[in-house]
């Protein structure tokens, strides 16, 4: 999305996102966040030539529908672009240190055996809806494909036809986060289900670019990604408020590490030795970032029952 600004910072803001690009930084990564604040300084201070402190502190407020990771996110977006003014102008004013505070530890949602059985038969049974064409075709597969792969959500709706390679099974992920590639191999039901998605899309939209695209051309986006999501925890009657966490979309990959490194201390595996291989499979820079799904294993599925696991996939040895 290309985004239009408008207030008294937009010159501005237009020349601190060249300036990140040109230091090899991606825009999408904070342009919304800066987009945001363009609108509200356009809004609330049109008359505004400068960024004071009352115009800082009445944006820095949290919101209603603003958790405490959210603000933090908005607001480091932000501070960013502020110092950069503050620099052409000492008399711009910035997010001082130390108000921005500290995320707290986030604990994702893990679903149990039943949950997880609950979700993909409401998915698999969505009824057509006349606004939202192939939702009840693409859903069953797309969140099967972030579960079963553990990919982030941005990286299946970017996905063209030819990077997914159903004859070998394989998976192309293009610049994904840090800009890196990978190849990804998937399980044999999960190649299967791709197979038949692809042919029926290709009657649908011949000749279509995304393997997820709607039928006016263009891949589906976050947006819709997190409606449908919606739509199908709504079907399933699992609540979207458990304990206070909420079902996220990105919380499929976490249940994929989650469930791998299960499926190898059941095997008897050495869970050190493997994790490299897991860390590759999901496009990690760290190898702690891998590790810290291990913790969250003993005390989720020490009551859940056993299954087969045919749903996901051997991760690979990778060579260096």
């Amino acid at each position: 999305m290309k985004y239009v600004y408008t207030s008294f910072l937009a010159n501005d803001i237009e020349d601190y996102i060249e300036f990140k690009c040109s230091l090899g930084y991606s825009a999408a990564s904070y342009d919304k966040f800066l987009w945001g604040f363009d609108m509200f300084c356009r809004d609330h201070y049109p008359e505004n030539t400068a960024v004071t402190e009352q115009i800082v502190n009445h944006w820095t407020q949290k919101r209603f529908d603003e958790n405490h990771n959210g603000r933090i996110r908005r607001m480091i977006a932000v501070k960013g672009f502020l110092d950069f003014m503050k620099l052409r102008n000492a008399d711009s004013y910035s997010i001082p240190d130390g108000m921005i505070g500290q995320y707290k530890p986030f604990v994702p949602y893990l679903y149990s055996d039943e949950e997880l059985d609950r979700f993909f038969i409401a998915a698999d049974t969505l009824p057509i809806h006349p606004s939202a064409l192939h939702r009840e075709k693409t859903a069953p597969v797309i969140f099967r494909m972030l579960y079963c792969c553990g990919m982030r959500p941005q990286e299946p709706l970017h996905l063209r036809c030819c990077d997914v390679d159903c004859a070998n099974g394989t998976v192309y992920i293009a610049d994904s986060k840090n800009h890196k590639d990978r190849v990804i191999t998937m399980s044999e039901d999960m190649r299967d289900l791709c197979v038949k998605y692809n042919d029926l899309m290709d009657l649908h939209i011949p000749g279509r670019t995304y393997f997820y695209q709607r039928p006016d051309g263009r891949p589906y986006d976050a947006s819709w990604l997190r409606k449908t999501f919606r739509v199908c925890l709504k079907y399933s009657e699992l609540s979207y408020d458990v304990g206070g966490r909420h079902p996220r979309v990105y919380d499929w990959r976490h249940n994929f590490a989650t469930r791998v490194i299960r499926k190898w201390i059941l095997q008897g595996k050495d869970v050190s030795a493997m994790l490299p291989r897991l860390s590759t499979y999901m496009g990690h820079t760290k190898l702690e970032d891998t590790a810290y799904y291990i913790h969250l294993v003993p005390e989720h599925f020490k009551e859940h029952r056993m299954n087969e696991w045919s749903d996901i996939p051997e991760v690979p040895d990778y060579e260096d």
